[in-house]
Parts: C-alpha cells; sequence; structure tokens
C-alpha cells in the first residue's frame, strides 16, 4: 500500500513551474488527468502573499504497518467468522414448535447455500473498522464476537438482494453454483423475505439490552431501503424495461446515481455505520466525511466490476454475467455511447439488450474499437491516485488506515498486462 507525501513547495505559479517539479519527480502526469484538475484546486497563499502550490505526489514511499497488518489478517478474520457460523445458523432454526420444523429445515438449506460461500469482506470490512473506531477497553472478547454477529447480518442482508437481483436479471450462476431460483423456483422470493426475519432474530436476540440497538436496526432497515430503491433504478434504467428502448437514460450521471444507492450504501457505507455506531461513536460529521470517500470508493469498485463484467467470464466472481444481454446500464456502455461514432451508436441500440450471441459479440467489438479497456486502466490508474489523495486529506479523527485496507482489498488494481 502506497501513502502519498506532500510537499509545499513556493514558487511563482505557473505552468513551467509545475512541469519542472513533476519531472525532477519523475512523473508524467496528463494535464486532462484527474489527478491534475484535483491539484489545480490546491492554491493558496504564505505569509509573504505569495502563490504555493501543494503537490500530493503519488509516491510508493513505505508500507503502513497497521494496514499491512489488517490486509495481512483478512483471510484469519474470514475464519474466524466461520468459526461462529454454525452457531448463527443454530440460533435462527431452533423453534420449540414442532409444526415448522418443516420449515428451520428448509431455512438451513437457504442459509447454508446461500450466506456464508461469498466473499466477506464487506463483513470483514465491518470488523476491520470496529477494532480501529473502538476504545482498547471496549475491546472484549464478547464485543468482537457481537461485531462478528453484526458481520454476520451483513451477509445475511447480502444474501437477500443477490438472490432477488438473481431473478431479475435472470442470472444462473452465482459463486460456482446454479442461483437459488434456479436450484428452487420462484419460491427463493420466499426464502429471500425469510432470510430478512434472520437478522432481525439475531439482532433482538444479541443486541436488544444495550443501548445501541434501537440504531442498530434503524441503520439496517435504512440501508436495506436504499439498496431496493437501486436496484429499482437498475431495472427503470435498463433497455428492457417494460421493452423499451432507454438508451437515452444512460448517462453517467444516472449512471453515478444507481452505482451510490445500488453498490456504495449497502458494501461501503452501511459496514462502516454499522461499526461505528457499536463503537459508540456518535459524530455526525465524522460520518458525512466518512460517507462522501465510502462513496467515491463504492463507485470505483462497481466500475471496476463492471468492466470486469464485460469479458463475460463466469471465473470472475464465479457468476454468469448478462450485463449486455439484460441491457443494463454499466460503465462500458455509458463510456462507448459518449465515444461512438453515429453508425456505432445505431448498431448498440440494436443490439444492446439482446439475448442473442452474434448481438452480444457485436457489441464487444465496437467496445474493443473505441478501447474501453485502455479507458479503464487510465481510469483506474488516476482514480487510485486520487483516492489515495482524498484519504490523505481526511481529519485526523477517520482512521485512515481502515480506507486504505478497503482499496487494499476489495478494489485492488486489474493494471496492465504487459
Amino acid at each position: 500500500m502506497s501513502y502519498i507525501l506532500s510537499r509545499y513547495i513556493n514558487l511563482p505559479l505557473c505552468e513551467r513551474n509545475t512541469q519542472k517539479i513533476f519531472n525532477s519527480i519523475n512523473l508524467n502526469i496528463r494535464k486532462s488527468s484527474l489527478w491534475w484538475k484535483c491539484q489545480e484546486s490546491r492554491i493558496g497563499y504564505n505569509q509573504k502573499n505569495r502563490i504555493f502550490y501543494k503537490i500530493n505526489m503519488p509516491l510508493k514511499y513505505y508500507t503502513s504497518n497497521n494496514v499491512q497488518q489488517f490486509v495481512d489478517s483478512f483471510k484469519n478474520e474470514r475464519n474466524e467468522l466461520m468459526t461462529i457460523w454454525p452457531d448463527i445458523v443454530r440460533e435462527l432454526t431452533e423453534e420449540d414448535n414442532e409444526e415448522l420444523s418443516d420449515i428451520n429445515k428448509w431455512t438451513t438449506e437457504i442459509l447454508e447455500y446461500n450466506v456464508p460461500k461469498g466473499e466477506k469482506w464487506r463483513s470483514v470490512s465491518l470488523i476491520v473498522a470496529y477494532k480501529l473506531l473502538a476504545s482498547q477497553d471496549q475491546l472484549t472478547k464478547e464485543n468482537i464476537r457481537l461485531a462478528r454477529i453484526l458481520a454476520w447480518c451483513i451477509e445475511i442482508m447480502h444474501a437477500v438482494h443477490i438472490v432477488m437481483n438473481d431473478i431479475v436479471d435472470h442470472a444462473d450462476m452465482r459463486r460456482n453454483q446454479p442461483t437459488w431460483h434456479v436450484k428452487v423456483g420462484l419460491g427463493a422470493i420466499n426464502d429471500a423475505l425469510i432470510m430478512e426475519t434472520c437478522i432481525q432474530k439475531l439482532l433482538e436476540k444479541h443486541f436488544k439490552l444495550k443501548n445501541c440497538y434501537v440504531e442498530l436496526m434503524n441503520i439496517f432497515w435504512k440501508y436495506n431501503k436504499k439498496t431496493g430503491h437501486g436496484h429499482r433504478l437498475d431495472i427503470f434504467i435498463s433497455t428492457n424495461w417494460r421493452k423499451k428502448a432507454n438508451f437515452d437514460l444512460f448517462s453517467m450521471d444516472r449512471y453515478n446515481t444507481l452505482v451510490k444507492y445500488k453498490m456504495s450504501c449497502l458494501s461501503f457505507i452501511f459496514p462502516f455505520s454499522l461499526a461505528m455506531r457499536f463503537a459508540g461513536v456518535i459524530d455526525s460529521e465524522m460520518h458525512r466525511e466518512a460517507e462522501k470517500i465510502l462513496l467515491k470508493i463504492g463507485h470505483f469498485y462497481q466500475v471496476q466490476n463492471d468492466f470486469l463484467n464485460y469479458y463475460s467470464k463466469e471465473e470472475i466472481g464465479g457468476k454468469s454475467e448478462t450485463d449486455i444481454q439484460e441491457g443494463k446500464c454499466t460503465w462500458p456502455i455509458v463510456i462507448a455511447l459518449e465515444r461512438a461514432t453515429a453508425e456505432q451508436k445505431r448498431i448498440l441500440r440494436e443490439c444492446y439488450g439482446v439475448a442473442d450471441e452474434e448481438k452480444v459479440k457485436h457489441v464487444k467489438e465496437i467496445y474493443d474499437k473505441i478501447g474501453i479497456s485502455n479507458i479503464y486502466f487510465d481510469y483506474e490508474e488516476e482514480t487510485h491516485n486520487l483516492l489515495n489523495t482524498y484519504i490523505q486529506q481526511l481529519s485526523s479523527k477517520l482512521p485512515s488506515e481502515y480506507f486504505l485496507y478497503l482499496l487494499a482489498t476489495s478494489c485492488s488494481k486489474v493494471g496492465r498486462k504487459h
């Protein structure tokens, strides 16, 4: 993990001088880049009223031991989560009512099939955040266990949305196995509702007597609602919505809104919000600042995910990708529409959102001609540098290690293959 070092350089601000500085540190940065645009706003005055320029250099200087510690412990923490998973299932399926014995067995099958097989980076991120936010006397064995129970609630919430989303997307594979609705039919809708009640049961059992109980419940339903709105936005914007061509809705602004609600809220802001409240950190300004950077990280994660899906390789995430066939508003199609010729746009309108292999092939051919891969790799490099800059500038109240940890785990760079 790289830190970005700051230097203040006093000199008359002009392009020649700033470029000299960039040359002296062996940086070749395009003036149109996001990084450059961010730096353009970093102008100030010293005591002599002379212009100075703050340069945030993306230098690979040293690794933070704290960040590396959490990155290295990721696998161990997943294992710790799995050790309590049988207890979680047992708690959720223990019912004295003999009339519901079949339901309890079925609930066990629902949970075992849908919940524990993901990468668990969302749940682990909650535990990492809690360990960074909580005071030393709060980091008891019992509180760490409760944090892990909260983490499993996140995994169950995510599984609820996965099951429903796979039905809408007609996806047939997820995590290297058939999707739940393919396995059991549309009864999967009811099973998602059963999983949702499991979250309430866990929270009530383990947190009801704690001061944070009501607020934890509110956080869960707040972000459950936001994510549901995100999935509905996804359906509205899809070219298949009511069989209407919705290409006019495929703008970067709408894509950004979609990502905010569908991805960033549930996967990035939600775990940190839970960790803050369970640690007893009630600071609205601190939460607002964290939310801003987490929205940016979530956006980067979704763009990367959309780019990987563009290859339609099921081995990436063990999931069948149908974004093109389903007419989804994704980063590649938005970028392509911004740069396509009139003829290319005509072909995209004709082929995008159609479940036909030849038409999917035509869409990918246009992506290749436009150079989606190179555009993405430029975006990835610039965004990584920019996110590091934002993290460096966070207030001291926020643990910068946490956000660097997210970049290292959930948003590690794909990078060009040379």
